[in-house]
Order: structure tokens, then sequence, then C-alpha cells
């Protein structure tokens, strides 16, 4: 049986060569400063005259040397360390998955398992999980940057109207959204230019339980981007609305198949094989159909048969779908 990271392949072109990389940047850098430096202060013989250097130059030509060196360095620290905790997560995860099969083994076999066997695993159980909120940690982190950037570079609609500053009794109001703009918000913006699927969008963040439902959509449609898998891309066949009725009670199996309406079978054998190598994705990927199951039961109690049909068109309600087939809710 092959190593627990021998069927790894390298996540980027930095893996294993962030000392390489920073040295050459390191060294250029160096380079080019120590040739502006000399002309600068007149030390290439006939090309300029040599000048008196004020100490407070000196002292810039050192700073701007040594911080874009440190920031070379300290930024291959963290790329190196996040590559490193990855490593180990999964290493913990192989040999805790060893444990449990060398205790199951066992345990047919009528032999008893040793005490030590059981703390060994609670051991690396806890390591696993403080591995896993580091990770999540640093996800977390670069995700919030990446938003915050797009958000700058979003340009917002022009108003058509000055609107009156609300009163409570329409602030109140306001956190209750209708089902056309939940279902313009579940179908997330077309492009920059989408004024109204913003506008929808920010009114169901309002909404607590809305809120995260969106939030996990994105977060697992970015890493399904992450894997080539596009939403728009996907086709999916209309399932009576009837059937999505009934699975929001709580039906599951072969009787609500036609709710996952989506057959991409290499979506589904990528999405199974990132499951399996990747604790983040597949707790992510666990805790959106989770929202999306707590939505859909008091969705259908209001919804039509149309708007049912047209949730399951959604950006978001084929995420549901594809990710359901690939959990095999729908048998």
């Amino acid at each position: 049986m092959l190593g627990p990271l021998e069927k790894v392949t390298p996540r980027s072109v930095f893996e294993g060569r962030e000392i390489i990389i920073a040295t050459i940047l390191s060294i250029v850098w160096t380079i080019l400063l120590a040739g502006y430096g000399a002309g600068y202060f007149g030390l290439l013989g006939d090309i300029a005259e040599p000048r008196d250097a004020a100490f407070l130059e000196i002292i810039f030509f050192l700073i701007v040397l040594v911080l874009p060196l440190a920031f070379v360095w300290l930024g291959s620290a963290l790329i190196r360390r996040s590559f490193q905790i990855q490593d180990e997560s999964r290493r913990l995860e192989w040999e805790l998955r060893d444990l449990r099969a060398g205790g199951t083994t066992q345990s047919q076999s009528g032999v008893s398992q040793p005490r030590i066997k059981d703390s060994r695993v609670e051991t690396l159980q806890q390591r696993v999980t403080d591995l896993t909120n580091q990770i999540k940690q640093m996800e977390t982190a670069i995700t919030s940057v990446r938003q915050m950037q797009a958000a700058m570079q979003m340009q917002a609609p022009p108003p058509v109207a000055k609107e009156p500053t609300p009163s409570s009794d329409a602030r109140a109001a306001d956190k209750s959204i209708d089902l056309p703009d939940l279902l313009r918000a579940l179908n997330f913006p077309r492009d920059e230019k989408d004024a109204e699927g913003f506008r929808a969008l920010r009114l169901a963040k309002r909404d607590e339980d809305t809120g995260s439902l969106l939030r996990a959509a994105e977060d697992i449609l970015n890493l399904l981007a992450q894997e080539g898998i596009y939403m728009d891309d996907l086709h999916p066949e209309t399932a009576p609305a009837y059937d999505w009725r009934v699975f929001a009670q709580g039906t599951r199996g072969e009787g609500v198949s036609a709710v996952g309406a989506i057959n991409a079978p290499e979506a589904m054998e990528r999405i199974m094989a990132r499951e399996k190598t990747d604790q983040i994705f597949r707790d992510s990927s666990l805790y959106f159909l989770r929202r999306f199951d707590i939505m859909l039961k008091s969705f259908v109690e209001g919804a039509s048969d149309a708007e049912i049909q047209l949730l399951a068109d959604t950006r978001t309600g084929r995420a549901f779908m594809l990710l359901g087939r690939t959990a095999g809710m729908f048998g």
C-alpha cells in the first residue's frame, strides 16, 4: 500500500521551491538596488561625479534593501508552513484510518484491543482537529482578503431616486425578502453590472439563516471552481415540484432520485477525489447541504410549483443537486 503522501501531487508551483524562489528574488533585488545605488552615489567611475552621501540617504537605501527582502522571506516561510500543515494533516488522517482499520480487524478476530491504541487514536484525532482549525483560519483569512479586493473593484450602481431614511418599522420589514428576490440572490449576480442581483443579495443577507446559506454557497462555488466545475456549464433536467416537496419532508433515496437532476459523472469523480484528500472541502460541502436543506423546508411551504423549479435552476440549486447526488442523497 502506498504511503499517505505518495499519491499527492504538488498543490502549487511554489511547493518545495519556496527557498529557491526567495533566494532568486533576494539576489535579483540586491543586484538591482546595488546598481542603482552605485549610480546614485557616483561610484561608477566616469559615469557620474562622486558625491558626499548624506547619512539619511544611506539609511533610506538600507531600508529599501532590507524591507522587501524581509517580506519575501516571511512570505516564503508562511507558504512553506501552510504546505507543512496540510501534509501533516493528511499524514495524521491516514495514520488514524490505519489504526481504526487495525482495531476493526482485531475486533472481528475476537482479540481485545489494547488500551494504549485508544490513547493513540484520541491523540491523533486531537492533532488532526488542531491542524484542521489552523488550515480553516488561513483559508478564511485568504477568502476575506479576496472578498475585500472584489468589493473595492466593484462599482456600485447609481441610485434611481433618493430614498428617505427608513423608520424602525421599515427596517424591520426589510429583513423579510420576497421569493423573487430570494431566487435572484440564490442565483448570485450574473456580472458586475447586475444591479438587481446585488440588490437582492444585500436584502437576502440581512436574514441570518439566508445569509448563512449564501455564504456557504459562495464558499462551495469557489471551491468547485478550483476544480474547474462551474454551475453555468451544468444542464439539469426539470424535476417535478412534487418530488421536491416530498424531499423537503425528509424522504431520501430512489424515491426522490428525480430531484438530483444533474448527471455529470466527470464532475462527480473530481468532487469525490477532492473530498478524500481535502477535509475543508468535505466539511464545506456538508455544511452547505445542511443549510440548503433547512431553507428548502420553509421555502416549499409558500412557493408555487413554478417557483420551486426556478429554485432548482439557480446556481445554488444546481450546486445542491450536484453535491447531493455525489453524497448519495438521491440513491
